[in-house]
């Protein structure tokens, strides 16, 4: 594959969310749908790394892009957004699949319209084969050429001892990388597998300004990482963190519930208890408590203040701004370290699924 050929084919036109099927054609001709809207392909046996990107860019119409050349820059000629967030990425899960590395490789759809299809995923994982095997989520989704992401929104996604070996590793295959961990990570596709998947992170794959008309992509450093990653062992990685899930320590009884309370699939959470891992649903009395103790906080505290309506299932946390985006802001296991209320849920309030 030339790996310069192949962005400029990706970036020929931009992807709004609602179009990321015209792009089947560039998938591996294996690939497979997972029922929630995204496509995926497996290399190897049991892989434990999950490798990401989306297709969708960061615009509400459809336009044909006019790239402009200045060296190893490729930009727009200013009527569009180039879309290297995330064709790079697209780009670079598109040679290691071609070059056989071992893993589970996802394409995305809508995460700039709040990681719709990961979050669609997220929501199943644990009735996923791959829930079993994979430890590592890696989004090839950030600006820059240095940055391998260590806390994302509210929390921390990945632990220092996995991307400072991971920085060590790219960086000792090209010597010109000078990547290193990075705390100041946004939300992204990989943020909705924290609380499941316990090594979760985001390299930057060369472009600059995304989601403007100024977007531009440094075509030589992706050519590199394209080059660079091909020859990581990713299986060797060392894992640290812990994916956490909702935990009761008290000696509850899940099946007094209240008959008059509504229970409905979409209300739930992940709760460990007495070792065991369970799914369980929250009634929607629990989440209406819920949802106003959120905004009392995202208020009060002045964090995203700007949120015009919240959307809240028990798990992930989602937001409309003013502007009419439509994001996702904190799982559960995030908004639990800041907001202590979330860290009790009465017993009659949970309910097994059948």
């Amino acid at each position: 594959m030339k790996i310069k050929k192949k962005f400029l084919q990706l970036t020929g036109k931009t992807y709004p969310h609602g179009t990321e099927n015209e792009l089947k054609s560039h998938l591996p001709k294996d690939y497979k749908e997972d029922g929630c809207g995204n496509f995926y392909i497996e290399i190897g046996s049991n892989p434990t790394t999950m490798f990401t990107c989306h297709l969708d860019t960061a615009d509400r119409s459809q336009k044909k892009v006019k790239h402009i050349f200045d060296g190893n820059i490729i930009k727009t000629d200013g009527d569009s957004i180039l879309g290297a967030d995330d064709k790079a990425g697209m780009t670079i899960i598109l040679y290691m699949i071609e070059n056989n590395v071992p893993g589970l490789y996802y394409f995305f759809i809508g995460e700039e319209r709040g990681c719709v299809g990961s979050s669609r995923l997220s929501k199943k994982w644990k009735e996923t084969e791959f829930s079993k095997y994979i430890t590592k989520c890696v989004s090839f989704d950030r600006r820059g050429t240095d940055s391998v992401i260590t806390e994302q929104f509210y929390g921390v996604c990945c632990s220092d001892t996995f991307a400072k070996e991971l920085s060590k590793k790219l960086n000792s295959v090209e010597q010109t990388f000078k990547y290193m961990p990075d705390p100041t990570g946004i939300y992204t596709d990989s943020a909705q597998f924290t609380g499941l998947i316990p090594e979760c992170t985001n390299i930057s794959v060369g472009y600059y300004s995304e989601h403007t008309h100024s977007e531009r992509q440094d075509i030589q450093h992706l050519e590199k990482l394209c080059k660079a990653v091909v020859k990581i062992d990713w299986e060797d990685l060392p894992i640290v963190r812990e994916a956490s899930l909702y935990s009761y320590e008290d000696d509850w009884d899940f099946d007094e519930t209240d008959d008059n309370l509504i229970f409905q699939s979409y209300n739930f959470t992940w709760v460990n208890y007495e070792g065991k891992t369970s799914k369980m649903m929250i009634s929607d009395e629990q989440i209406e408590v819920e949802k106003e103790t959120i905004s009392t906080y995202l208020k009060t505290s002045g964090m995203h203040s700007d949120y015009i309506d919240l959307t809240w299932d028990g798990q992930n946390l989602h937001g409309a701004t003013f502007s009419g985006s439509y994001e996702y802001i904190a799982n559960r296991n995030e908004l639990m370290d800041l907001i202590e209320d979330l860290k009790q849920i009465p017993a009659n309030h949970l309910k097994s699924f059948i």
